[in-house]
């Protein structure tokens, strides 16, 4: 077996409180992170469910994704950004490549994020007769996610 240790242990009487008192509590700690812990009969087995791991482990990694601001002029607009809403609605009108020189995203990234949006929540619940009305776009729960 992967990632499994098992040691047989003995406790020293004078942490046998504090170890009674913090056993579930290290044990729910360890499982949040893909750890599983027990200990019986004076073994200890560490167990590590890698899925778990995996998923604790490369959360947060990686660069962050920039949030897509309106531009006037070449400037950045930091009041408005753009959601998926304001794409769903520029989608009916303009084709991929103007939406990309548009909003300055590169094309990569539009398809990229694109792709996300249209498996979301938000794009499923659409009703396709009315993308081409933006406060009904705006008025769906997840419009407002930023592109």
């Amino acid at each position: 077996m992967e990632n499994f240790l098992c040691y047989t242990i003995t406790e020293k009487e004078f942490y046998k409180q504090q170890n009674s008192q913090n056993y579930e509590q290290v044990k729910k700690l360890l499982e949040e992170v893909g750890v599983m812990l027990s200990v019986e009969n004076g073994e200890l087995s560490l167990f590590v469910v890698q899925e778990l791991y995996n998923v604790v482990k490369k959360r947060n990694a990686g660069r962050h994704r920039d949030i897509l601001f309106h531009q006037e002029g070449g400037q950045k607009d930091y009041t408005k950004r753009y959601d998926y809403a304001d794409i769903v609605f520029m989608m009916q009108t303009m084709t991929d490549k103007e939406i990309c020189e548009s909003t300055g995203i590169p094309q990569a990234t539009f398809y990229r994020h694109k792709k996300v949006m249209k498996e979301s929540g938000y794009y499923k619940s659409l009703n396709m007769c009315r993308l081409k009305d933006l406060e009904y776009l705006q008025s769906v729960s997840g419009g407002n996610v930023p592109f």
